[in-house]
């Protein structure tokens, strides 16, 4: 049987006590601002190069929470639309967001997704996701985009990265978070409709450094670690990693 949610994700953002919470998560100098930091511009740079390839972008962000991506998205789509499974999320992403079209709704079940699609965002969805569903969303998601339409997904939780390392040190926290592999990714892109074209990592130094070690150097460090140049060496060693891929023709 489908479950209704991601994991109980629906369920887990019932109020807005839950949503302010999650949003605080990337407050200006937190962590996982320094990573968007980084992301962002790669992320808008992607997006801006498909719009001149096409012509115009209509974008779709999937899961789109509370708005993040979307609040960025303004500026380099003529149409956008996002979709999310919880009502609180998406409650808040109408109020960040005014003109932008969104949809409170499982893609399975219900007809959320209009399209076609020149361009889908999907971050943190994979690994919030049961492993059974992943593929079934991401066929969705292709079923509603144009021919050679631009997939950009992330994995935050790459193994392995020094924030793999560091979860699996004893006692340095109660369980594991969930991970996946960058052969995983790629499988289950293939499985989907999806060819890989390339991919980009953010963040080689994982939470657990940044609240222990002078963060300012770390974060220094990390922006020279993800320049261009050096993504051979240090790109597969780090936490996030953002994909493109192509929807087959």
């Amino acid at each position: 049987m489908m479950r209704s949610g991601w994991t109980g994700y629906d369920a887990k953002f019932v109020n807005e006590d839950k949503v302010e919470s999650y949003t605080r998560q990337y407050a200006e100098g937190s962590y996982d601002d320094h990573v968007w930091r980084l992301e962002r511009p790669v992320l808008l740079e992607h997006l801006r190069r498909e719009r001149v390839r096409r012509g115009r972008l209509r974008v779709l962000d999937f899961a789109c929470g509370a708005g993040r991506i979307l609040r960025e998205l303004v500026e380099v789509a003529d149409e956008l639309t996002g979709v999310d499974i919880s009502v609180e999320m998406t409650k808040r992403a109408a109020e960040s967001s005014p003109g932008v079209l969104i949809r409170t709704g499982n893609v399975l079940t219900e007809n959320l997704l209009a399209g076609p699609y020149d361009a889908v965002t999907v971050f943190r969805f994979l690994l919030n996701a049961p492993e059974e569903i992943r593929v079934p969303v991401l066929r969705k998601i292709r079923q509603h985009m144009e021919p050679g339409g631009l997939l950009i997904l992330n994995n935050h939780g790459h193994f392995p990265s020094l924030r793999s390392i560091a979860v699996r040190v004893p006692k340095s926290r109660p369980e594991r978070p969930s991970e996946l592999r960058h052969r995983d990714i790629v499988e289950l892109l293939q499985a989907s409709g999806f060819r890989m074209e390339s991919r980009r990592g953010f963040s080689a130094f994982p939470p657990v450094l940044h609240r222990n070690l002078p963060a300012t150097a770390l974060r220094r460090a990390d922006a020279v670690a993800c320049r261009p140049t050096l993504q051979r060496i240090t790109g597969g060693l780090m936490v996030e990693q953002l994909y493109m891929a192509r929807a087959v023709k």
